[in-house]
Formats: C-alpha cells, sequence, structure tokens
C-alpha cells in the first residue's frame, strides 16, 4: 500500500487495476508518499488493507478493531484506532477490475514479463510455463489469486473511508473521489502503464479454453457479481453507502 501520512490518503494496488499509473499520480499528488512495503524491484507493492493497517500501526495487536461499541464510538467522531489525526482516519482507495478480464490480463502480462530471475510464486510459475486453465486453477481453485473483498477488507473497519473505483472508468471516478476528498487530478486522465486487455477485447477464446474453470472463477469472484460491482465509484461519483 502506497500512503501519504500529511493527507491520511493511501492507495491499495489489487493486481492488474492500473497500478503503475496510479502509483506515477499518487506519488506526484502527495510528496510524502511511501509504501508500507516497498518491492526490490517493482514500483508497485500489492500488501492487503488489512495487513498494510498493522504495519502502519493502525490497528491493535492481533488486528482487532475495537468491538462494535467502540466501533460505532469512533465513526461518529470521524475516527478509528490509529487514525492519522484526530477526527480524520486513514482514506483508501483502491481499483476493482472486472474479474476475468482481470485474470486474462494477469496471465499475459506475468507469462510475457522478462523477469531478472524467475519467480518462486508458485501462481507466476504457472503462468509463465502452464497453459491458461493450469493458471486459472491455481488462481482460483487453489485460491492462490486473492479475492477482492478479503484484499479491501470488504466491511472491515475501514470500510467506510474506502472507495473503489471503477477500473473501467477510472479517470473519471478518481476525478470524482477528488472533489469528494480534496485532491487534484491530472487533466488529461493518467498515464497508460502495462495496459492489458480492454473491455472491448473479444476474450472468447479465453473463456473457451477455461471451459468449466468458469465455474470456479464466478464463485471466488462472487461478490463482484453479487454486490461489488454496483458499489463502485464511477463518474458519476456514485459510491457504496457508508
Amino acid at each position: 500500500m502506497l500512503h501519504s501520512r500529511a493527507a491520511g490518503i493511501a492507495f491499495a494496488h489489487y493486481p492488474k487495476t492500473a497500478g503503475h499509473a496510479l502509483v506515477e499520480w499518487f506519488r506526484g499528488a502527495f510528496p510524502d508518499a511511501a509504501f508500507v512495503e516497498p518491492d526490490p524491484v517493482h514500483p508497485v507493492s500489492h500488501l492487503p488493507v488489512r495487513e498494510s493497517l498493522l504495519r502502519l500501526g493502525a490497528l491493535p495487536a492481533g488486528g482487532r478493531f475495537l468491538g462494535r461499541v467502540g466501533r460505532a464510538a469512533l465513526a461518529r467522531c470521524g475516527a478509528i484506532a490509529g487514525s492519522v489525526g484526530p477526527a480524520r482516519p486513514w482514506r483508501v482507495i483502491g481499483v476493482v477490475r472486472e474479474p476475468f478480464e482481470m485474470l486474462v490480463s494477469l496471465f499475459e502480462y506475468w507469462r510475457d514479463y522478462p523477469f531478472a530471475a524467475e519467480p518462486d510464486s508458485t501462481l507466476i510459475r504457472a503462468a509463465r510455463s502452464g497453459s491458461f486453465p493450469v493458471f486459472l486453477n491455481r488462481a482460483v481453485v487453489r485460491g492462490e489469486l486473492p479475492k477482492y473483498e478479503n484484499f479491501f477488507d470488504v466491511g472491515g473497519a475501514m470500510w467506510p473511508w474506502t472507495r473503489l473505483l471503477d477500473f473501467a472508468d477510472l479517470d473519471a471516478a478518481l476525478a470524482a473521489v477528488g472533489r469528494e476528498w480534496g485532491f487534484d487530478v491530472p487533466a488529461a486522465g493518467l498515464a497508460r502503464r502495462n495496459v492489458g486487455p480492454r473491455p472491448a477485447r473479444d476474450l472468447g477464446p479465453y473463456r473457451h479454453a477455461a471451459g468449466p474453470l468458469m465455474a470456479a472463477v464466478e464463485k471466488r469472484f462472487a461478490w463482484y457479481r453479487r454486490q461489488g460491482a454496483d458499489l463502485l465509484v464511477r463518474g458519476d461519483g456514485r459510491r457504496h453507502a457508508a
């Protein structure tokens, strides 16, 4: 997670959701920006929200927030344990992408990326040396790729202060959150970095290759279909209810 203590804003990056472009923007917008856990090679980090907050000291030992009564009282005054200042909690930005499109982009990216040394990750190795179904099996059947709701700790104590942007409407969604939270965004939109398949691309061959594993994809990312897609911030500023 990339964070700015001065602004009290953080960016949590799920793989293949415009992370490089948003990191570039975030560093320009917030001069004190720093990663909770820097990657030794790449200018991004995929540390989930809850673990990031633990490392920032924004969660008590054991990762437990206050009980129901304590949370309600703090919510009323606008602060949580480990906040960046009186009555000002951390605010978290994330991006969520249509799951199958994200999986295809991740598979293609890892398959072709020129790693200096072969990664230890079994999921990355599956993308590099195996077929798309082999990769999907590890990602969604074995659960080696985190669910969106787990990565962003949906419903957790940070949820009222989390804004998940719609990848398909990213520039406008970021601008909407900028208006809400009072920060600037590029007038020309975000730069394009490591661009994968866009929504208009025909992913039919990949769906055909996935075959019965499509059911596992839907199960793994059921939150997105049932609830998440309707909670994302879009250009009209629509967002989930706190």
